[in-house]
């Protein structure tokens, strides 16, 4: 793989937030924002996705996007070697009245020396959400109106 000029002079924040882009790129999530928080050392990672009420895949989404970014984030040990990888899942939800407002529905963490020994490619799509709770992430948080099922 070439490095470019571009990338040698991006942050790690910048390097993930393309690499997760291009990897979600046919997913229904998108990648928000990467950050690096000094003072608890760690990534955060932010997602999103529309949330109707009528959209049964919307945890499977949100599940199958975390391994999918993590697959990439293995990939950076000298950078990220030692800290927490946070990932946190907002969706757009519509109520009744057809107003929308912005919920947070997700947020699980891991070290990223545990998730150096996980197989993430096996886990991608269909059926990863089983496997979540099982693959090395410290917990697993769900908006209550999500909560039930997993």
């Amino acid at each position: 793989m070439n490095i470019s000029v571009q990338q040698e002079n991006q942050t790690i924040e910048n390097i993930l937030f393309d690499e997760i882009s291009l990897a979600l790129d046919a997913s229904e999530v998108r990648i928000t924002g990467v950050s690096y928080y000094k003072d608890i050392d760690s990534i955060v990672i932010g997602f999103e996705k529309k949330w109707l009420y009528t959209n049964p895949d919307l945890k499977a989404s949100m599940v199958d996007s975390v391994f999918t970014a993590t697959s990439v984030i293995v990939t950076h040990p000298e950078e990220l070697a030692g800290k927490k990888i946070v990932f946190t899942g907002n969706a757009i939800r519509r109520n009744g009245m057809g107003d929308q407002n912005m919920v947070k529905i997700f947020q699980t963490e891991i070290a990223f020396d545990d998730a150096l020994y996980v197989d993430w490619d096996e886990f991608n799509g269909p059926g990863g959400q089983k496997e979540l709770k099982n693959a090395s992430f410290e917990y697993v948080w769900w908006h209550s109106t999500l909560s039930a099922g997993t």
